[in-house]
């Protein structure tokens, strides 16, 4: 599959068959928009892995109650994610599929949690994304 856009730093807009579909990458979580420059940092980093055009292996790990495709990209043995988990522009998290165990996210999490970079510098701690999201309004998280 192929890269067309990335829409912030855990979905992408990706070419199957021919056709644009968005996919959410599992089991990770990105700051949501509110939470910059972290938001912006994480998008960017997954922009300069996923470049534009470039082709990754998909495999499918559910759909979201959005209708999005979630699951992994990978290229050979090297996964989209690792950079950003290791650089701490992402957080590992499983929340709604529960099914992450089987994937190293969580060590690549503690790397950089343990030097300190990107979102694990945060003095004091950053809120987590899904935090966050419990804490909005519904009628906020749907405006556009």
């Amino acid at each position: 599959m192929g890269i067309l856009a990335v829409n912030n730093g855990q979905e992408l807009l990706v070419e199957i068959n021919g056709q644009g579909r968005t996919l959410r990458l599992s089991c990770i979580q990105a700051p949501r928009l509110q939470q910059q420059p972290w938001a912006k940092t994480a998008k960017e980093a997954l922009a300069k892995e996923a470049t534009i055009g470039s082709q990754w292996q998909f495999q499918l790990r559910a759909r979201d109650v959005h209708g999005r495709l979630v699951g992994t990209l990978k290229r050979g043995d090297r996964d989209l994610v690792e950079p950003l988990l290791r650089e701490g522009q992402v957080f590992a998290y499983d929340g709604f599929l529960g099914c992450c165990d089987d994937l190293p996210y969580t060590a690549w999490q503690s790397e950089a949690r343990a030097r300190g970079v990107g979102i694990w510098s945060v003095q004091n701690g950053m809120t987590r994304p899904w935090d966050l999201r419990e804490r909005t309004p519904v009628e906020k998280q749907l405006a556009p």
